[in-house]
């Protein structure tokens, strides 16, 4: 953990450093919410209509459509922070062409992303044994597929080549990847999204709970201010989890030492499960 901690805190400064990285995960967002929108919701408004077959198979292209936009991106953001530990010129531009080149390979990834998310919301959304078999199997998959973003970006495989590869080096390097999520998810989890999930909490109990209506106003207040913290968190999050990964595969993959982080620091964070 205490290696996993000072990973996180080199990321940190080498998002601060080039803080252009961060456009990569807003314009994924920006861009996955448009076939939410217009095609996801409307699948929804079918299949609530009754309209079961039809309304599903809209909503399924719509989850596709915006998975494949938020793994562009990514893919983006792993090729301009490999170009940057490489020390290219203009290493967003670059980020941006490796992705148009990896078209074919981000498809088939968003295509078997958006089945095993379906397949997982479908499992938490039953009671019992069948909802934690869900939690249960979709932090594994997160875990195991962490590296499949850069495995893309950098190797340029398809879905099942790309499944393969990231999980021979979750179980050949593993205790980085999870100390490293750790880190990461728990730093910006106590320092924005947990504050921001609080203050969303109470604005909706000011805005709901308040007869005379004096109290609306601050409550909406909060609502915002907590969404905006929340997305902003949720960006940064995506962000550091990029970095993290390019440098953590780099290394697990041929020992290379990218970007600020140490030799020691990385050999300590990935030592060989025997």
């Amino acid at each position: 953990m205490r290696r996993g901690w000072e990973l996180t805190k080199k990321s940190w400064a080498l998002l601060r450093e080039n803080r252009s990285l961060l456009r990569f995960p807003v314009y994924g967002a920006l861009v996955a919410i448009v076939p939410v929108v217009l095609v996801v919701f409307p699948g929804l408004y079918l299949i609530d209509s009754e309209e079961i077959v039809p309304g599903a198979v809209v909503v399924a292209i719509g989850l596709y459509l915006a998975v494949y936009a938020a793994t562009y991106f990514s893919v983006a953001l792993a090729g301009a922070v490999d170009a940057l530990f490489q020390g290219k010129p203009n290493p967003d531009a670059a980020g941006y062409a490796l992705a148009r080149s990896r078209r074919r390979a981000i498809g088939g990834w968003a295509l078997v992303s958006a089945v095993m998310g379906t397949i997982f919301s479908l499992l938490e959304s039953q009671d019992g044994l069948a909802q934690i078999a869900g939690y249960l199997f979709g932090a594994a998959w997160s875990l195991v597929t962490f590296l499949a973003v850069p495995v893309i970006a950098i190797e340029g495989t398809g879905p099942f080549t790309t499944v393969r590869r990231s999980a021979q080096l979750f179980r050949s390097r593993w205790q980085g990847q999870i100390t490293g999520n750790i880190a990461i998810g728990g730093l910006i989890g106590l320092l924005g999204i947990l504050p921001s999930i609080l203050v969303i909490g109470l604005g909706v109990y000011l805005w709901i709970n308040d007869p005379n209506g004096s109290e609306v106003a601050l409550g909406a207040v909060l609502v915002a201010i907590g969404a905006v913290v929340l997305l902003a968190s949720s960006m940064i999050l995506r962000a550091l989890r990029g970095v993290f990964g390019v440098a953590l595969y780099r290394f697990a993959e041929g020992g290379q030492v990218a970007g600020p982080f140490t030799q020691e620091e990385l050999e300590s964070a990935v030592r060989t499960r025997g």
